[in-house]
């Protein structure tokens, strides 16, 4: 049977324990509310669809559009923008794409006092430990690059931050720097997820990461670059190193 919204819907409730009741209460709706979307008889709104992806621990993509685990793997490019590339894409994205949401999000990246995620000046990022705001909820997350073409990435929701803070001390845990940004996320040609990133200090960004595998990691990042040049993006402002590299640098430039 082809699943449908509200299949997803029903499937991820049921996976997590949830009754109808306990996911309507905590959606501030009633349970026939519920009832209805698993039925396919009516759909939640967008704002409703973002509240369920992080009740329900998936992307408002997958309910959606029902895209497949990634199986831990992410194909990603981030370019550096001027502001008017930001507005001009903002504009075609609005045409041409389904809007998605609009996020603050507040990243705080970590690293152990053995390793050094940082490297050196001329290298290339290829590790990050991070502790992520979305919308309620707080993930952990760790991703490891190859080429900075696709990671490794592994999450996990964190229900006692201040514990957690302890373990990362005794570990020798130590935080790096946090990023501030404003995300507008698009769905586009039900396959690519691009994010427009307006980051404190650092400036504007476009995201735009592989959301339906259709091909390997590498043959995807090729289409990331192909769908780039159609936009118009200067590849040569690809950035290959992250928002926290580029604040610690300026931290240490003031210093």
């Amino acid at each position: 049977m082809k699943m449908n919204l509200g299949n997803r819907i029903a499937n991820l409730r049921k996976k997590k324990k949830m009754t109808q009741q306990a996911l309507a209460s905590k959606l501030f709706v009633t349970d026939k509310t519920i009832s209805s979307w698993e039925a396919n008889r009516t759909e939640p709104n967008l704002e409703l669809l973002v509240k369920i992806s992080e009740e329900l621990d998936c992307s408002t993509s997958y309910l959606i559009y029902g895209n497949l685990n990634k199986n831990d793997i992410e194909t990603e490019i981030k370019i550096k923008l001027t502001k008017s590339e930001y507005e001009n894409l903002q504009m075609f994205l609005e045409e041409n794409a389904k809007f998605i949401n609009e996020t603050k999000q507040l990243d705080t990246y970590y690293q152990p006092s053995y390793r050094n995620f940082l490297k050196d000046k001329t290298a290339d990022i290829t590790e990050w430990l991070r502790i992520g705001i979305r919308g309620n909820k707080k993930i952990l997350n760790y991703k490891n690059w190859y080429n900075n073409m696709y990671c490794d990435e592994y999450e996990v929701e964190i229900d006692d931050e201040v514990n957690l803070e302890k373990i990362f001390t005794i570990l020798g845990i130590e935080k790096l720097t946090t990023v501030n940004k404003l995300r507008k996320t698009y769905y586009y040609q039900n396959k690519y997820e691009i994010a427009l990133d307006y980051v404190e200090t650092l400036g504007y960004f476009i995201e735009i990461e592989v959301k339906e595998y259709n091909k390997t990691a590498l043959e995807e990042y090729d289409s990331l670059l192909k769908l780039a040049k159609s936009l118009k993006l200067d590849l040569n402002h690809i950035d290959k190193r992250g928002y926290p590299y580029h604040l610690i640098y300026r931290e240490e430039q003031s210093k």
